[in-house]
């Protein structure tokens, strides 16, 4: 019996071939199957599933809320070049580019498997951070090009770096933060989950040895 690579044959005689297809919020492997009647044959499509994977993470942005926070999210994605579409959800049918509303997401992972909320209400971002990650969306990291962001710094997933922020070395940032436009992180802040920085506004590092 040829086995390997996490490929096993079956009692039925078929071959399993095993990948990671996403991980819980916790980082345990969530694991996916292709069958094949031969070795060849299932890591052939196991191969074919991880490209399909792939490409589609690269290409489909999903954003959750369509207002003018959603606005920007989605023309600061399209400068960056990654994603070939971008769409909403948002409990208004009537906004442009909505697939439906924010209820639900376990539909929408298949096709859109890249998320991230954009609203400016706090602890609705942030429960539609953790209903994102639950239900295994990719949580990205947005960085406007114009944005400068010490390669020192950290910025938790679903996190957004708005046009002419800036970020400085050390900076901690946490898991869905919006710096706005024009704003600055002193070195060595570190600021907690869902925090809004405003347009403009200069967070300090206040201890006297930083």
């Amino acid at each position: 019996m040829r086995t390997g690579d996490n490929i096993r044959q079956r009692s039925d005689g078929r071959y399993e071939a095993r990948y990671i297809k996403r991980r819980d919020p916790s980082g345990r492997a969530v694991y996916a199957s292709c069958y094949g009647r031969t070795y060849e044959e299932a890591a052939r499509k196991r191969e074919e599933a991880l490209r399909r994977s792939i490409r589609v993470r690269e290409m489909k942005l999903l954003i959750l809320g369509a207002g003018s926070h959603g606005q920007e999210v989605r023309e600061l994605a399209q400068r960056l070049n990654v994603f070939r579409e971008i769409a909403f959800l948002d409990d208004d049918p009537t906004k442009a580019g909505v697939l439906g509303p924010c209820a639900g997401l376990d539909r929408w992972v298949e096709e859109w498997p890249v998320a991230i909320p954009a609203v400016g209400n706090r602890a609705l971002r942030m429960r539609w951070l953790r209903d994102l990650a639950g239900a295994g969306f990719v949580l990205p990291v947005l960085i406007h090009p114009d944005a400068t962001v010490s390669s020192s710094a950290s910025l938790g997933s679903g996190t957004v770096v708005c046009a002419r922020a800036a970020v400085g070395s050390g900076a901690e940032i946490g898991a869905g933060c919006i710096i706005s436009s024009a704003a600055t992180i002193d070195r060595y802040v570190a600021l907690p989950d869902g925090t809004h920085v405003d347009c403009g506004q200069v967070v300090r590092n206040m201890k006297k040895d930083a």
